[in-house]
């Protein structure tokens, strides 16, 4: 059975790759001449940099810390997510400032190439630094970190209130689920299906 931190790092995980999805089909809609939803992305941006701060990278970074010191291997590496942990809230921050800016001041304006440029590479670190402490880091804390052990960290960390759950998610999902809006694609296009709420294209008569 796979310990209760490790479940509810995979669980953002899994949030965080929905998220970026959608701001990957606004930031292809920008592409396209269109206008995105600029308080979305900024909306977007702010989980994908706040609510990660708040619990997931100290508690990655802990682990981190535990791994390093029973796998040598895996230091870089550890060293490189860390400093990628840096880039994201950086990032992520500039960005949300940049698209508040833009849905109070300029709602009517196209996204000019520099910011959607820098958008783009905000998503592209984030999706492959997602990946890396998915396909190297976590099975090797699992694989070297007994399972009791880190579920003897669970008292000290607080698991009580998922990010789910909070007033911030609860207003972005439903801003993206009531109005469909992860289905977007541009020139009037839909996705086959939205990667957070689940929703479909409604059957055409």
């Amino acid at each position: 059975m796979k310990a209760i931190i490790l479940e509810r790092l995979h669980a953002d995980h899994h949030r965080y790759a929905a998220l970026l999805c959608i701001l990957d089909r606004q930031l292809h809609i920008a592409a396209c001449d269109e206008l995105p939803d600029y308080r979305l992305l900024a909306r977007l941006c702010h989980y994908l940099t706040r609510q990660p701060e708040e619990w997931h990278h100290p508690v990655e970074e802990v682990l981190f810390a535990r791994l390093a010191g029973c796998h040598a291997q895996s230091a870089e590496l550890l060293a490189v997510l860390t400093e990628e942990h840096r880039r994201i809230t950086r990032d992520g921050n500039a960005l949300e400032a940049t698209f508040r800016r833009q849905a109070d001041d300029m709602p009517e304006d196209e996204l000019d190439f520099g910011r959607l440029n820098l958008a783009r590479a905000f998503s592209e670190l984030y999706h492959h630094h997602l990946h890396s402490e998915n396909r190297h880091i976590y099975p090797l804390i699992e694989r070297c970190i007994p399972a009791a052990e880190l579920d003897e960290m669970s008292p000290h960390i607080p698991l009580s209130r998922p990010a789910e759950g909070s007033p911030g998610f609860l207003t972005l999902y439903r801003q993206i689920a009531d109005h469909h809006t992860g289905l977007r694609l541009g020139h009037g296009e839909q996705a086959d299906f939205c990667p957070l709420c689940e929703a479909r294209p409604a059957p055409s008569s």
